[in-house]
């Protein structure tokens, strides 16, 4: 098959994935925020120590997290990186959402995935066990709301380091979340998202990751949903925090197209993503520090 073909077949078979994305919307609403089902104990315990051992590779050298207060923005179906936190020192936890998907978890589940987490002391573990397993109890919150007001969602909070996973690609309005947790970090507060850039549906992104810059904005959003992939690329993370003042903003790539694709899946992109040097990233970290001294 020609190049020219290949991208042809590409572009009709992406449109045809993102109207099944766009239907199974329509018809179920968001519903699996990761690829491992909920009913998969122990899928769902190996992502989340894969998830949290990822959060803490991209930490400050030398970070401490006993005494810190953590917030996690979009943590879909599980708190379980809150359990983590708290069995590491940390102070308190709190998650918001647009979605509840983890409201009701049962936190049986939480000691099973302490029991797979050899790190922290003793008294932490115990101490995230009980906390976690406490109704109500503040130092393990959760608040939800389809408006995603950071700070009222926060209730009062401030934080010292604020948390997502595979969660801004999705944002409708990234500088409106990026100014909300902006008013809820302490100075010093640490930032630490990991993005995931490339093509969401599940066989398409084996073959041609970049396969949602194919598009012109205007055939793109007329699959619109909430929680599409908004298509904004590490660059534009990168000036939006620092439109925030915070420091430090960097974007750290994880992986990369594989060098076999790479061809083709630069090839035939819409402007503006044509030509941009940054299309061979599939996710990756930004991290960033709210400017002022912090708790050490």
């Amino acid at each position: 098959m020609t190049p020219a073909l290949r991208q042809l077949e590409m572009t009709v078979l992406g449109l045809g994935f993102l109207g099944l994305a766009w239907s199974k919307d329509k018809l179920r609403g968001y519903a699996t925020p990761n690829t491992v089902s909920k009913f998969d104990i122990e899928g769902q315990i190996a992502y989340l120590l894969d998830t949290f051992g990822s959060l803490r590779r991209f930490m400050p050298p030398g970070f401490d997290l006993r005494g810190r207060d953590v917030l996690e923005l979009s943590p879909g179906a599980s708190r379980g990186n809150g359990v983590l936190f708290l069995a590491m020192g940390a102070r308190s936890y709190h998650a918001i959402d647009v979605f509840n998907l983890a409201g009701d978890e049962d936190s049986i589940f939480y000691d099973l995935l302490l029991d797979r987490f050899a790190e922290g002391t003793a008294t932490d573990r115990e101490r995230a066990r009980a906390v976690a397993s406490a109704s109500g109890a503040r130092e393990f919150g959760y608040a939800v709301g389809r408006d995603f007001d950071i700070p009222r969602l926060a209730g009062g909070r401030t934080f010292d380091l604020i948390v997502s996973c595979a969660a801004f690609e999705h944002y409708d309005s990234v500088p409106a979340a990026v100014a909300g947790l902006t008013q809820v970090a302490r100075p010093g507060c640490e930032a630490i998202h990991i993005i995931d850039l490339q093509t969401h549906s599940r066989w398409i992104r084996e073959h041609d990751p970049n396969n949602i810059y194919r598009y012109p904005e205007a055939i793109y959003r007329l699959f619109r949903f909430p929680g599409q992939p908004n298509r904004l690329r590490p660059a534009d993370y990168i000036a939006i925090f620092e439109a925030e003042a915070w420091s430090d903003v960097r974007f750290a790539p994880s992986r990369t197209i594989e060098p076999a694709l790479r061809d083709i899946s630069l090839a035939g992109l819409a402007a503006p993503f044509a030509g941009q040097d940054d299309m061979i990233v599939l996710d990756g970290a930004l991290t960033a520090r709210r400017q002022g001294r912090g708790s050490g």
